[in-house]
């Protein structure tokens, strides 16, 4: 079970920012013991306050997380970074030859989510496409530090909050070759991705259809 702080930051992650009413509402707590408890996280440099002036009446405050409180959610860069050294110098000059910085960059990427999906792979035969889903979501939640996965009217989606490919990534970019890479090869299953960056929420979705088979070629994302 997670605590009232706990479930606290979870909200500011998943949802950028709250209010004191939000929080309320979404904890079920009254409105006086979610200020005390936001509160106490301010106190602890985890989130900061934002006035915001509305068009009537009085102005009021967001509660957004702080880099401390991101912190909370620790992305596995040393993970990363011994892949990434190891892919580099994996390298051979003839796989190397011609390609731009940006293709080079892309190959490391490449290489380096096969690595990790090599790491964590677990065996699909007889898992439900759920149970896939579902262990699928732990891996990025440890490697990331925040991911979660949802029904659908269509099938499922898999949230990632703090995919450890983001920083590689240009937001401009609109989706992370990396994070697809790894997500297909450890669903054995196509993905639909979806990035959404909104306010101070980005995140990466993944749209899974029972409808779309695994005969498709593995590895396979569908872009949006």
């Amino acid at each position: 079970m997670q605590t009232t702080k706990q479930q606290l930051l979870v909200l500011l992650k998943r949802t950028g920012s709250v209010t004191v009413e939000e929080a309320a509402g979404a904890l079920s707590i009254a409105s006086m013991t979610a200020r005390q408890h936001l509160t106490n996280l301010e106190r602890d440099g985890l989130v900061v306050t934002q006035r915001v002036r509305r068009a009537n009446g009085r102005p009021h405050y967001l509660y957004v997380l702080t880099p401390k409180g991101e912190e909370m959610f620790p992305r596995r860069y040393d993970l990363l970074a011994r892949i990434l050294l190891d892919e580099v110098g994996a390298l051979t000059p003839d796989q190397i030859e011609g390609l731009t910085a940006e293709e080079k960059r892309s190959l490391l990427i490449q290489r380096s989510a096969d690595t990790l999906a090599e790491r964590f792979r677990f065996n699909v035969d007889g898992r439900s496409l759920e149970a896939r889903v579902a262990e699928v979501t732990n891996v990025l939640h440890l490697i990331g530090g925040f991911a979660e996965w949802i029904h659908t009217e269509d099938g499922f989606e898999i949230r990632d909050y703090n995919c450890v490919f983001a920083t590689l990534v240009n937001e401009s970019e609109g989706c992370c070759d990396g994070h697809s890479r790894l997500i297909t090869q450890l669903l054995k299953w196509p993905a639909r991705h979806e990035s959404l960056v909104s306010g101070d929420v980005r995140c990466c979705r993944y749209v899974v259809s029972p409808s779309v088979g695994p005969e498709l070629e593995e590895g396979l994302t569908i872009h949006a």
